[in-house]
């Protein structure tokens, strides 16, 4: 498969030495700090620097190539002066990295700095003073393309510059004005940019379940039949060349199955049991649980806590298809993947006992084409940990969140602006539930003589949860001329007044002859309530018949905010296009 998962990290031979290794240790930690993690955009963009410079291609970290290979942009119509969104994910990556050295990583040995102006990473140590304080770390190169970004003043930069560096009395003088310019310059772009604000909520109230399944039963209990139906047969493979059968608890079964061991039971401690066995005559059964015809969803927060088996050839999985599936057929009904997991082997990309993924699959992109993200359970927990996980996701318009064990732990995004070229996003209808676990098939390959015999994949609880009303930020934009034949880009503000989440961005001009596009498509005010977005106008198109220059006039452009829970608003701002360049 292939899609939005984060680059591996890679060994080299360029840098084979013991500081190497620590300076990837350095990077494995920031990877799964949730400051990091959460965002796609920020995994994708460090590892790609970090993978650069460790094999010694630090040439080639460029704002093209990051695009390109790192953030998904495409190769042949990439323009960074018309998208930006390399220069606002390092801007917001600095951000990060100085909070998080700020914070709970103020202690480790080892800093990653990206210096303002380039993206070469650098590690430094960090060095302590005799009194245990800590000295400056921060990087203050900069290049052509600086970011007008305002730098907190520090007097270890003065002591480092006047003991590094032997000076003239005048050029003292000069640098020492320079840098108070950098001061006052910095403290007034600071006031400018972090109004106060007044903090109200900290988390989603999600309040109780509006479904839910606990399993709670005796011993050898079938399902609640109100709750869920069962697949049965092997249906060619399922399109995946899989080995199971799957068996039914009740009702007509085909040959295989043995309705005195059901597949799918209760075990008497509040948990679902779904059990694949292989029978005397070598024949794997197995069992595919869903609520269609029963129960269907349209947005909400979704999760199951669950204890996944290991072992080769299984293929455990959590997962949402289309409730028009019987008409529209598959990919165009969708599906999602919240969670599947197979063994690592060396024929294909598996995962293993630490990893997860979530895929979602529609026109364009399903099956080993599916957009997917992998995630790394931190401080070496497995899915088969005895105590369990919760993998979930936020399900709301034209946006998709997953997370594990916390739904503050988002660690992958979708959003209908980032399906390929020619894709449709199809996840704005009903869709059915379902758990089952596979045996054999493409991506886990065949069960050998490892496989566990029977392997059990416990659910503890299925539920589902209303999202809360949400309400949309304030939209602040201030109208820039743009030349005809060029682009101009500017600062989008947004304001919320409490915490809400995530909150997907778009825009929208009329006439469409001015195009518009932002640089995040969405933001997130999980833990703040002040966010910015890059808003870039451009009057060139292209199309068969060449291209084609907006005209100079008045136009408008239109910004819209959306919550998960589909509270919206709105800005919309007149603008002149100007005389060509």
């Amino acid at each position: 498969m292939s899609g939005d998962s984060p680059l591996p990290l890679q060994d080299s031979g360029h840098h084979a030495s013991q500081h190497f290794a620590e300076e990837r240790l350095e990077l494995e930690w920031l990877l799964q700090h949730p400051e990091i993690s959460r965002s796609t955009n920020l995994v994708r963009f460090l590892t790609f620097v970090c993978n650069r410079y460790f094999d010694g291609g630090e040439e080639g970290i460029r704002e093209y190539s990051i695009a390109v290979e790192a953030l998904g942009r495409k190769a042949e119509s990439f323009d960074s002066h018309a998208d930006p969104i390399v220069r606002v994910t390092a801007r917001a990556l600095r951000k990060k990295l100085n909070e998080i050295y700020a914070g709970d990583g103020k202690d480790r040995p080892l800093r990653i700095v990206l210096p303002v102006g380039h993206y070469v990473p650098q590690f430094v140590c960090n060095q302590q003073s005799p009194d245990g304080e800590e000295n400056a770390v921060e990087q203050t190169a900069k290049g052509p393309d600086s970011e007008r970004e305002g730098e907190r003043f520090s007097w270890a930069r003065i002591a480092e510059w006047l003991t590094g560096h032997r000076r003239t009395l005048g050029q003292l003088v000069l640098g020492l004005v320079a840098l108070a310019v950098v001061f006052v310059t910095g403290y007034l772009m600071g006031r400018r940019t972090e109004p106060q604000v007044v903090l109200n909520n900290q988390s989603l109230d999600w309040g109780e379940p509006v479904w839910s399944d606990e399993f709670d039963g005796t011993m050898g209990q079938l399902p609640n039949p109100a709750n869920w139906t069962y697949a049965t047969g092997n249906q060619d493979g399922w399109g995946n060349h899989e080995l199971e059968i799957y068996c039914s608890p009740r009702g007509a079964n085909p040959q295989g199955c043995d309705p005195h061991q059901p597949n799918a039971f209760l075990d008497g401690a509040g948990h679902l049991v779904l059990r694949a066995r292989r029978n005397a005559d070598g024949q794997w059964t197995s069992a595919r649980m869903m609520t269609s015809g029963l129960k269907e969803f349209r947005y909400g927060r979704i999760e199951a806590r669950m204890k996944l088996p290991v072992g080769q050839g299984l293929w455990p999985s959590f997962w949402m298809l289309g409730s028009n599936f019987s008409k529209a057929g598959w990919p165009a009904a969708g599906s999602v993947d919240i969670v599947e997991n197979v063994s690592m082997t060396q024929r294909t990309n598996g995962l293993g006992p630490q990893m997860i993924r979530a895929t979602i699959h529609g026109p364009r992109y399903y099956g080993a084409n599916g957009l997917w993200h992998d995630y790394k359970l931190p401080n070496g927990a497995r899915v088969d940990d005895n105590g369990f996980h919760t993998y979930g996701i936020i399900w709301s318009p034209d946006m998709l969140q997953f997370y594990v064990d916390d739904p503050a732990n988002v660690y992958y995004v979708q959003d209908a602006n980032a399906i390929p070229a020619g894709g449709q996003w199809v996840f704005d209808h009903p869709f059915n539930l379902l758990l089952n676990l596979a045996v054999g098939g493409d991506w886990p390959g065949d069960p050998d003589a490892s496989t566990p015999n029977p392997a059990d994949m416990l659910v503890d609880y299925v539920r589902v949860y209303k999202i809360p009303t949400l309400p949309a930020p304030s939209i602040e934009w201030q109208p820039v001329p743009v030349k005809a034949g060029a682009s101009a880009a500017s600062i989008v503000g947004l304001r919320a007044r409490q915490f809400v989440g995530r909150v997907l961005l778009s825009c929208t001009t009329q006439p469409a002859t001015v195009g518009c596009s932002l640089a995040a498509s969405e933001v997130n005010f999980s833990d703040t309530l002040s966010q910015e977005d890059t808003l870039t106008l451009s009057t060139e198109s292209f199309s068969d018949k060449g291209k084609t220059v907006a005209p100079p006039g008045t136009y408008k452009v239109t910004i819209t905010g959306t919550t998960i829970s589909g509270d919206r608003s709105q800005l919309t701002v007149p603008f002149e296009v100007t005389g060509g360049v």
